[in-house]
């Protein structure tokens, strides 16, 4: 996996460095503590601070489950420094998050990614994007669970820091996740449900690492990054088009969710600001080498007229194009 690292700009950073404390702690309130046959479920409500939506986290054992759905105001930075030894299946239905830690590179995941990993400390941050509906299901395990039921027997596990650590959520897997959404079961039959769903998940998901198409997906890989590169081109050369996401999509013949992870992971900017960062370059090189009117410009690079580029040029360099050109000349 390819993985680049991204800035952060226009957050709300979180700090929890300092302790051992849950991420969601700080960004959301308690409303309801339901304790009954060795099951502890609680829910939180986000922050009006934050954003909206809730999260469900059950305690069982050592075993945690975690399901967030919400939307965030803006993104959001968790700074933590964990030294709690566990294993982490994390499944990310809808959303972004970009994970940050220290002596690697940035792990980003997408709609539809998954990992699981050994995890013997966390010292990093973790940035979940704003303004678009987040949807993540976590299960934490402790090591004396699964020594208890037999699974370091044969288990390798992956930490955060090696490659090919993410992998697609798979369709069984999905209809796994997408079943704690109409769970209903009390009691003691949903202890032993979630206990059931658990073994499956961890049997599905070392499966998954199995599978020879993750183990050999160069190729793949290769073809994907061509696909993405002729998209690169494509817009590069045609700064007067607005090409919309869906369109290339069809062109390179890929889900356009999915083209614009993989251009996000690989080239770390999504395809709308790659095409943003490339006209404001060209019209950068107008203003300082010919006397071009300012709607001409606009009109080179595709805007509609000379305001709203003026709008997108002040938003990207902080000043307006004409003060930009008086400043160079």
């Amino acid at each position: 996996m390819i993985k680049k690292r991204r800035s952060f700009t226009d957050v709300q950073i979180v700090d929890l460095s300092e302790t051992n404390k849950i991420s969601y702690s700080e960004i959301a309130d308690c409303v309801e503590v339901k304790q009954n046959n060795d099951i502890d479920h609680k829910v939180y409500r986000i922050k009006d601070s934050f954003g909206q939506g809730s999260i469900d986290v059950i305690q069982i054992e050592d075993v945690c489950i975690s399901a967030m759905h919400f939307r965030l105001q803006k993104d959001i930075i968790l700074k933590q420094q964990l030294t709690i030894d566990f294993v982490q299946l994390t499944f990310l239905i809808e959303g972004e998050r970009v994970i940050s830690v220290a002596g690697c590179e940035d792990i980003f995941l997408g709609s539809g990614d998954s990992y699981m990993a050994n995890i013997k400390s966390f010292h990093g941050t973790s940035k979940i994007a704003g303004n678009k509906t987040y949807k993540e299901i976590k299960v934490r395990l402790s090591n004396a669970f699964l020594r208890k039921h037999g699974f370091f027997n044969d288990l390798k596990l992956k930490e955060l820091i090696d490659d090919n650590l993410v992998v697609p959520i798979s369709n069984e897997m999905m209809v796994i996740l997408e079943s704690f959404d109409t769970l209903s079961l009390e009691g003691t039959a949903r202890l032993i449900y979630l206990k059931a769903k658990v073994f499956e998940m961890l049997a599905i998901q070392v499966s998954n690492y199995k599978k020879k198409h993750y183990k050999n997906n160069s190729v793949q890989n290769s073809h994907r990054v061509k696909k993405l590169l002729s998209v690169k081109k494509k817009i590069g050369d045609n700064l007067a088009i607005n090409y919309s996401v869906a369109t290339l999509s069809k062109e390179v013949g890929m889900n356009k969710t999915l083209l614009n992870r993989e251009f996000l992971r690989v080239f770390g900017q999504t395809v709308h600001e790659y095409s943003i960062n490339k006209k404001i370059e060209k019209a950068k090189l107008l203003l300082v080498n010919t006397d071009l009117p300012i709607y001409e410009i606009a009109e080179q690079i595709g805007y509609k007229n000379a305001t709203h580029f003026s709008a997108a040029f002040k938003r990207q360099e902080g000043t307006t194009p004409k003060k930009f050109k008086t400043n160079i000349q």
